[in-house]
């Protein structure tokens, strides 16, 4: 056998032996992420952290004012073009990979929006956004090939509608499918030899919806609330298979099998008073959200070999993973002259607690997390047009404290960490405007620094940054 050939091998034996990751289950499964692709946040809505919004940010995040121009009311400030009313029809589109998260392997995604008023009394918009990337790497030494590809592939199609209830009362409904499909395999082999193959594949499907209703107590004041439901299925694996010298796998290695699935429930509310002395409005919103995920598989880690299948990791009982998430928070924007500026804060409190018990090759082992945060959040900034209002700029800055508890309980002891953070993020971005075009353009950056000691990885109190240089490009055209 080539020392290559030896070298894979052994990784293969060390991986097998290895303890599996099913143990940690509890842990494991509530860190698993959920996929998003599109913002569903304007360019606007991004520098001045969802302060402002456009009717795009009302297609993804309502609360249903897609049609608050067609029932008296006034907008706010100086309005991005559309949204007074003067046009019909909008197209929106996010450029490169800004419309992305939670991606990797530098793929490109393509995002964008539509909103369209059919009547007087009736709105409605969709959005998708498409993401793809793919990188592969293929050696070959003699007789020895070796072969390594990262692919991943994401959709997210959204709907929203509004409909005019009287004259005060708007209506308004939304839902949502996100598909995404990640895999990372290796392979290596060599005639007469053998070798072997090795996966990770994480595939996820969410379906959500949400209806609301937004009444206007008058020209300048409305309350909203909102209801929010979704479900979720994840399907992940990681496992390591031995090949014989004809190609024929003879023994399979499954360190992780995951199916997860996750019940989401939320309803918010909120209250917005424009101003009647000068330009301006004032929102106050509120809620509670609530999410429920539990295991539908109790074959968590297992070996084949010789056809016989060997449970290394098996569900034994479960008490599913619950997050419940509190908040509050109140947004103002005002006119200074000819300088809007912004301001808002937001407190949140969130809890996780589920458990596990596993039985880890006749061994039974119990797990159980218990994680609290709460996090305030402040932001402020300014909004300054120049150019006779043909383009204005935009500083706007974030700050957020948060102080945290992770305590994870084992059969034989328990492990707490409490940590205390202050992160910054800072933007600043143009709007230029010409005829129904608006073009936005906007540097996002941001720094996160420890309060109190906690190991991140670098000399405790030294500030590292967390998202720099990223520039976000949109452009919009009404008609």
């Amino acid at each position: 056998m080539s020392s290559k050939a030896t070298l894979l091998a052994a990784a293969v034996l060390c991986a097998a032996l290895a303890p599996s990751a099913a143990r940690a289950t509890t842990r494991e499964l509530a860190e698993v992420p959920r996929f998003r692709l599109t913002f569903g946040q304007s360019v606007l809505n991004q520098l001045t952290y969802e302060t402002y919004r456009t009717p795009f940010d009302e297609l993804q995040t309502r609360p249903y004012n897609l049609l608050f121009s067609g029932i008296a009311r006034r907008a706010n400030l100086t309005p991005w073009p559309g949204q007074e009313g003067g046009y019909a029809r909008y197209v929106d589109a996010l450029i490169g990979n800004n419309a992305a998260a939670n991606i990797d392997n530098d793929a490109d995604a393509i995002g964008g929006s539509m909103i369209r008023r059919e009547s007087g009394s009736v709105a409605w918009g969709l959005s998708a956004a498409f993401l793809t990337g793919s990188t592969t790497s293929d050696d070959a030494n003699g007789t020895v090939t070796f072969s390594d590809e990262n692919d991943l592939t994401g959709l997210d199609l959204r709907g929203g509608a509004a409909f005019q209830l009287g004259e005060s009362r708007v209506l308004g409904t939304g839902v949502q499918a996100i598909f995404a499909d990640r895999s990372i395999t290796e392979r290596s082999f060599e005639p007469g030899v053998g070798g072997f193959f090795g996966s990770d594949t994480f595939e996820q499907l969410s379906l959500s919806g949400d209806v609301g209703l937004r009444t206007f107590l008058a020209e300048d004041a409305s309350w909203d609330i909102q209801v929010i439901a979704g479900l979720t299925s994840d399907d992940s694996e990681s496992r390591s298979d031995t090949i014989d010298d004809t190609g024929v796998v003879t023994d399979r290695f499954v360190s992780a099998n995951l199916q997860i699935d996750d019940l989401t429930a939320g309803v918010t509310g909120g209250y917005n008073r424009l101003r009647k002395e000068r330009p301006g409005e004032t929102e106050y919103r509120g809620g509670l959200l609530f999410t429920r995920r539990e295991l539908g598989n109790s074959d968590l880690a297992y070996t084949q070999s010789g056809g016989v299948t060997t449970p290394d990791t098996t569900l034994v009982g479960q008490d599913p993973i619950t997050t419940k998430e509190l908040f509050g928070s109140a947004r103002t924007v005002f006119q200074a002259g000819e300088t809007e500026m912004f301001a808002g804060a937001r407190l949140g409190y969130r809890i996780v607690d589920g458990a596990t018990q596993v039985d880890a090759a006749g061994t039974l082992v119990s797990e159980a997390i218990d994680d609290s945060e709460a996090r305030l959040t402040l932001v402020l900034g300014i909004r300054q047009p120049i150019l006779r209002d043909r383009l204005r700029i935009v500083v706007s800055g974030r700050g957020d404290l948060s102080s945290a508890k992770t305590e994870t309980t084992f059969d034989t002891g328990s492990d707490s960490d409490r940590a205390s953070h202050s992160d910054a993020q800072y933007a600043i971005g143009l709007e230029g405007v010409l005829a129904n075009v608006t073009l936005d353009l906007a540097w996002l950056a941001g720094e996160e620094a420890a309060v109190v000691p906690v190991p991140i990885g670098v000399p405790s109190g030294s500030r590292r940054s967390v998202q720099l240089d990223r520039l976000v490009f949109s452009a919009a055209v009404s008609w």
